[in-house]
Formats: C-alpha cells, structure tokens, sequence
C-alpha cells in the first residue's frame, strides 16, 4: 500500500534569481516522499457524518463507498448538487475533517484562472496552481480542495480558462504530470482531492460534468428539526460567544414554533428563526 508520494521532483531553472526563490519555498518537500492521509475508521466517519446529517444518508455512503476502495484517504471528483443552504458547503468541510483531509473551501463567485493554474514567476503576480500552493502549504501529499459554488465561475472565455485548469487537474494522467507555470517543472498533482458544490448544473461545462461524479444533495425535512436545531444552536455558542443559557435544546413550545415557520429546506432560513427564538429567550431572562 502507498503511504507517500514525490510531487516535486525538481524545480525548474533553479539556478535564476526568481528559481532560488521557489526553490527555497519547496525547500525540504523537493525529492521528497510526502504522506498521503491514512484510512480512518469509515465505519466510525459514517457514524458522525450520520448523526450530524441524517437527511443526506444515501450520499455518505455513496461516497464513503468509493473511498473504501482505496489504500489512503481520496474522494474522485464530486460535485453536490442541491438547492441553496441545504447544507451542501457544511457537509463537504465536515466530511474532510472526519476524514482527516487537510484542505481549503474556495468560494468560486470572484476566483480567476491564475489562482487555479498558477501564473509564471517572472510576474510580480507569479504564484503556483492552487493544488500545489495547497501541497505546499499542508506539506501533503493529497490534500483536499472544496469549490464552493462552482457554478459561479461561468461560461465567459476569462473564466473558460478556469475550467479549463481545472480539467487538468480532474484527470490522472495530465494531473500527475501537470507542468506548474511558478515551479516550471511537472508535478504529480493526481493525488488531491476536488469536491465541489452547485445549486444548479447550469453554466457547467459538458467537459467538466464528463469528469466529476455527480450526486443530488437532498434538502433537510422537518422531521430532521430536533437534530438540526441541536446543531445550529452549538455553531451560534461558538462562533458568536453567546451566553451559556442559549445553549439547551429548544423546548416544546419553540420547536413547535419554528416548525409552523420551517417547512424543511433551507437551513439559512431555519438559523435565521433560531436566532429569533434564542433573542426571545434573552428578553424573557
């Protein structure tokens, strides 16, 4: 079984001022085998991604599945379709971290094809290929990259440069042998994982679409309130530093409440009226 991997078997003109730089940056990873994330206990993993999302059952073990298959930790490409805040972003950040995935979440409404597939290093502006500046940050082998709303990057030919990066990276044989503009040499990129999100597959590109597996992410249903409330009232404690009290369960009355108020659906809408139920609670107190 491959526990490591060399990604960086060289950098490129190392002997200019610009190739010093680089080589300094890659200092200790070039030539070197880089781990790769061993398998967790998936019995475990789904257990917890279970509990946390109990209306996305069948895409946990969809993609768990897949992951079974290999000797280290990595997800083929994915995208998760689903209406907007039915979790979809949430889910792919917990699923990385229950996977022990070291990774970055990448918002895709403003990004451009030089984050994606770098620009040379003889521009002031000259930086590596996201997958490799995420290599290089993790000191990785195969990190993880969420693209949160991939839909967002469009279809002009300014973002079709994007995709077109991107495309490079989604299949094997060119990610092992990408040729990074800032390294100027390949790299074997083959081993990080893309997931990614969309509310929609329009503005998709049919190639991009070819190379991902696509799922349906389902909307959470009211009968996933109790849970789901838990939930959001310990991401408000820690996020917001809110007073201990706020931190108990919703009780009879405001669940009921907030269920005449939430169908099921969007889990925005569902914090927007737990918010209101807890502000009502520091009134009362």
């Amino acid at each position: 079984m491959s526990t490591s991997a060399v990604i960086f078997s060289h950098v490129g003109n190392a002997n200019t001022g610009e190739g010093k730089k680089v080589a300094k940056e890659l200092e200790g990873l070039t030539g070197k085998a880089l781990p790769l994330v061993p398998m967790p206990d998936l019995q475990a993993a789904r257990a917890t991604l279970r509990a946390e999302f109990p209306y996305a059952a069948d895409v946990i073990d969809d993609v768990l599945r897949d992951v079974a298959l290999r000797s280290h930790v990595q997800i083929r490409p994915t995208i998760l379709v689903g209406s907007p805040g039915c979790g979809k972003s949430r889910f792919t950040t917990r699923l990385m971290r229950v996977l022990n995935l070291p990774h970055d979440l990448i918002p895709c409404g403003g990004v451009s094809d030089g984050s994606f597939a770098g620009t040379p290093r003889r521009w002031s502006t000259g930086e590596p290929s996201l997958p490799v500046a995420l290599i290089t940050r993790y000191k990785a082998a195969g990190p993880g990259a969420i693209l949160d709303e991939i839909e967002k990057v469009g279809t002009s030919r300014h973002n079709g440069q994007v995709h077109d990066a991107l495309l490079a990276f989604l299949e094997r044989e060119t990610a092992s042998r990408f040729h990074d503009p800032y390294v100027q040499a390949p790299c074997d990129l083959s081993h990080v994982t893309w997931l990614m999100t969309a509310n929609s597959l329009e503005g998709l590109s049919a190639p991009l679409r070819d190379r991902c597996r696509v799922i349906p992410f389902p909307e959470p249903g009211p009968e996933h309130l109790p849970i789901l409330c838990r939930q959001i009232i310990t991401d408000i404690l820690a996020e917001q530093g809110l007073d201990r009290r706020w931190g108990s369960s919703l009780d009879g009355i405001e669940i009921e409440a907030v269920m005449k108020a939430w169908p099921g659906g969007s889990l925005r809408k569902l914090r927007r009226l737990i918010e209101v139920v807890l502000a009502s609670r520091d009134v009362r107190h």
